[in-house]
């Protein structure tokens, strides 16, 4: 057959002509290949088997070279994969954020705080407006230590929900 020899050993050697039209690629395709690592067996003549082996179509390849290129391979189509993936991803990510779905980490900072500043000041407030409740039932000084008590468990209250996140009221004192 033209553009197939075979050698001493029994490897079939194919043309550049040949191996293009039996593969469905390009000349230039061939030549970037040879440019990523495969090897010709000469000028114009490429060994078949390593040819499909550095390709990945067939699971034997003649050396360890040539699975250690054909790994290469594998790893950088890989790596190129993930890169693309993560492209994707970012991209994604700044698509939602130019929608609005995301918002600054400084303005939600900015919001938290004021929202707690205002929730503190409004708790440590009720214990005034609760002890000038009771104060028309009890004497001013009992009205007094009802507001101390209260303003001492709201400020409790608050200083476990800062750090713990949760109030446990405090057991009472027989």
């Amino acid at each position: 057959m033209e553009g197939i020899k075979e050698t001493e050993n029994g490897r079939v050697i194919i043309s550049s002509k040949r191996l293009c039209s039996l593969l469905d690629i390009t000349d230039k395709t061939l030549t970037n290949w040879a440019r990523d690592g495969l090897e010709k067996e000469s000028r114009g003549w490429w060994d078949l088997q390593k040819v499909l082996a550095w390709r990945g179509l067939t699971n034997d390849s003649a050396t360890p070279g040539e699975k250690k290129a054909k790994t290469l391979m594998q790893k950088k189509l890989e790596a190129e994969v993930a890169y693309k993936e993560a492209q994707v991803e970012l991209t994604q990510f700044k698509n939602a954020l130019a929608n609005g779905e995301y918002v600054e980490r400084d303005v939600v900072q900015s919001e938290l705080s004021r929202f707690f500043i205002v929730f503190k000041k409004s708790t440590l407030g009720l214990s005034k407006n609760l002890a000038g409740i009771v104060a028309g039932y009890v004497d001013n000084t009992e009205a007094r230590r009802v507001e101390r008590d209260l303003n001492d468990i709201i400020l409790e209250a608050l200083d476990q929900m800062s750090v713990e996140g949760v109030y446990s009221a405090r057991k009472k004192k027989k």
